[in-house]
């Protein structure tokens, strides 16, 4: 694993430094860190395919509820089979494989859960950002198209201000 790229989000705004991966097609995994919580973009070919967070409120079950597409009670029973299993399985499949959840808006809640991870990441002001050449072979890989995810953030900055 090499470090090709690292630095301090305060000198280069987060939207830069995903820029120049889109514009040089990387593949790996941007991960940056602002007090204990790391958050990681995975970039194949320059194009965001998923992110992961250490922050509770990035949880998918949080945003599924969040969003109306799981109930607290729902959220709360899955979670237990989840803790049964002792993570064998992803909390996303036994939504699905125990019906509390369609796989459509299982596959939404991935979407959404990965736009929050990467509009909170935008609006940090503090933190170290590093990407590596890694890639982990089992993540679910998602599309994103980069200038239409920049503009939703944008939007989405603007109706919060």
């Amino acid at each position: 694993m090499s470090i090709i790229l690292s630095g301090k989000i305060s000198f280069t705004p987060l939207v830069d430094v995903l820029e120049q991966l889109r514009r040089r097609k990387a593949t790996g995994t941007l991960t940056v860190s602002s007090g204990d919580v790391k958050k990681c973009i995975f970039i194949k070919n320059g194009q965001i395919v998923f992110a992961t967070s250490t922050s509770s409120e990035d949880r998918l079950g949080e945003i599924l509820v969040k969003t109306g597409k799981l109930t607290p009670e729902n959220l709360k029973y899955a979670t237990q089979l989840y803790k049964k299993n002792a993570g064998l399985k992803k909390l996303g499949a036994i939504l699905v494989e125990n019906g509390l959840i369609a796989s459509k808006d299982l596959f939404g809640g991935l979407k959404d859960q990965v736009k929050d991870i990467i509009f909170s990441l935008i609006l940090l002001a503090e933190g170290d950002y590093q990407f590596a050449d890694s890639y982990p072979a089992d993540i679910i890989q998602l599309q994103f198209n980069f200038q239409e995810l920049i503009a939703e953030i944008i939007q989405r900055i603007k109706q919060e201000a």
